[in-house]
């Protein structure tokens, strides 16, 4: 109980000192938040946030996570996908203290939330609404030689219904325009915490196993439907996690 408590109060400093810097840096540095400079500077520190973060989840005895063939991401030229399946809330957290510096796809209700809003708009992440908008800077990153983690399913995995949501056409269609890798990462946890309904504040009693595996790469055919590409790709993850 004490361990919980003491890592509850420590999340909570943690995110909050964390998020009041990157609002204070987001509003100083707003005029310039397009540059790539800038935006890369602020991926840069997201991730080093990230990082801690799952130095605390470490040091606490919380969580964990073993990592396969990341090191092939890092040797990837240009612009590329990062697409992840979507257990847990925190799958983010240990992949973005894990992959080099990127813009990300998020919920676009997100950006109203203190403690996020500041780190959003300092990195450039991209909001998922309106979906068009969306598509079209996505595209556009990735064409710049930028790369974007996209979590095709949309939301975290809704278990009752089976082990993956359907993926979204959005990611579908972003493969499509910008015919650039897209790499699924395959996440398999043991345990439901911060899986969709499990309240943020209450933590597991035991340590969770995370493993996340890159896969094959997948370039969506010139030719080929946006839902022949999803079928493909949602492959890849059963493949893994069945």
């Amino acid at each position: 109980m004490v361990r919980l408590t003491l890592v509850t109060l420590t999340s909570l400093l943690f995110w909050s000192v964390g998020a009041l810097i990157f609002l204070v840096m987001g509003v100083l540095l707003l005029p310039m938040r397009w540059h790539p400079d800038i935006q890369r500077l602020g991926q840069c520190w997201l991730k080093r946030a990230f990082t801690g973060y799952v130095h605390i989840l470490g040091a606490f005895g919380i969580a964990e996570c073993d990592y396969s063939g990341f090191e092939r991401l890092r040797q990837q030229a240009g612009g590329y996908i990062v697409a992840p399946n979507h257990p847990a809330m925190w799958d983010v957290v240990f992949l973005m203290s894990k992959l080099d510096p990127m813009t990300c796809i998020f919920k676009a209700d997100l950006i109203h939330n203190p403690l996020f809003c500041g780190g959003a708009m300092l990195a450039g992440l991209i909001p998922n609404a309106p979906a068009i908008r969306m598509v079209k800077h996505a595209v556009e990153t990735l064409g710049a030689g930028g790369r974007v983690l996209f979590f095709p399913e949309g939301t975290r995995t809704r278990k009752h219904e089976g082990v993956l949501n359907p993926l979204q056409g959005s990611m579908g269609l972003v493969a499509k325009h910008s015919q650039v890798p897209v790499w699924p990462v395959m996440v398999r946890t043991d345990s439901d915490y911060l899986s969709k309904g499990w309240p943020v504040w209450r933590l597991p009693r035991k340590k969770t196993h995370l493993r996340m595996c890159v896969g094959e790469p997948l370039i969506c055919g010139i030719d080929e439907s946006v839902s022949d590409f999803n079928d493909r790709l949602r492959t890849c993850y059963l493949n893994f996690l069945e």
